[in-house]
């Protein structure tokens, strides 16, 4: 869980620090994705199929279906769409908008899950201090912006997304595949597909920034090996807790990062900053109790529901 907390921090830290390195508004995001989705590749490989610390599992045919592509392709936008707001506003603000991201699964599952948990008053109650807290804490924000706002909550619906794209894929991944190797999966998928796009919009600006070296360069590479660490440990926690549990530490990774972010770029926070960011917080967590308070009693071991839920959260819990 300490693990799980630094890597965490450092990884959004590093993300903002590395986007800074260009003017507001040239800052290659999509580049930053496409290195994280590299770096995941590489050393996912490395992990599972060179120094074998865990079983190497393939994708399995039947997988391979447009419910998978489509997850690869939210995943993938969910992460382009983060940071590109870490390179238009501060990242503690980033971090607090995302803590609205219930907000966006309530509403899609709604939409497109008919068979999805019914939203109890209880639930709709844990929204409202969301709302206000990401209200109150995008006025009182110096560095506000509309791009990276949108930005932020286009990330929180990629990533609610994701996890019912996943639902939508039923059963099979959870019985072929873990949590490593589906990582590996959907980040070397991920690869091929912001490639084509970012050579598009961004340019060769990722290969001349590593054949070039310097302070970009290595914030870069140390972003991407972070990211995947990040994940790894979310993964190891999950296989040691229960889904409740995890959401409970999930909640005081989102308040370390927010703290971390305040302290490493030493961002001025006013009253109604820590207001907005408190509420904000508090409402994530009734969220989750009060799912829990309305969910159906599971008769599986919690290890398979915790290995259940990590298929189906992939790596969202991490961004």
């Amino acid at each position: 869980i300490l693990v799980w907390y630094v890597t965490g921090a450092l990884t959004n830290s590093t993300s903002k620090q590395a986007l800074s390195q260009w003017p507001k508004g040239e800052a290659p995001w999509m580049s930053l994705t496409l290195m994280q989705h590299m770096c995941a590749t590489v050393a996912g490989t490395v992990a599972l199929r060179v120094l074998g610390f865990r079983r190497y599992k393939p994708l399995p045919p039947s997988a391979q279906t447009w419910g998978f592509y489509r997850m690869v392709l939210v995943y993938s936008i969910g992460f382009c769409l983060t940071n590109g707001a870490f390179g238009a506003v501060n990242a503690s603000f980033v971090d607090t908008i995302k803590a609205g991201e219930p907000l966006a699964t309530m509403l899609l599952t709604v939409l497109f899950l008919s068979d999805g948990p019914a939203v109890t008053l209880p639930i709709f109650l844990s929204l409202l201090p969301i709302v206000g807290g990401v209200s109150i804490s995008s006025m009182s924000e110096a560095s506000f912006s509309w791009i990276g706002f949108l930005m932020a909550m286009g990330s929180n619906i990629c990533f609610s997304a994701r996890s019912i794209c996943a639902k939508m894929l039923k059963t099979e991944l959870g019985r072929s595949m873990d949590n490593a190797s589906l990582f590996l999966h959907v980040n070397a998928y991920g690869v091929a597909l912001l490639l084509p796009a970012v050579l598009f919009f961004e340019g060769p600006v990722l290969a001349t920034l590593l054949t070039s070296g310097g302070k970009a360069a290595r914030l870069f590479v140390l972003n991407g090996l972070l990211y995947y660490i990040n994940n790894q440990m979310n993964f190891l926690v999950l296989e040691k807790v229960d889904a409740v549990t995890h959401g409970l530490i999930n909640c005081g990774r989102r308040i370390a990062n927010i703290g971390f972010a305040i302290v490493w770029f030493g961002i001025p926070v006013t009253l109604y900053n820590g207001i907005g960011i408190s509420l904000a917080i508090a409402g994530a967590f009734l969220y989750m109790k009060a799912k829990q308070m309305s969910a159906k009693p599971i008769s599986a071991p919690p290890s398979r529901v915790a290995s259940r839920s990590a298929l189906l959260d992939l790596s969202g819990k991490a961004s």
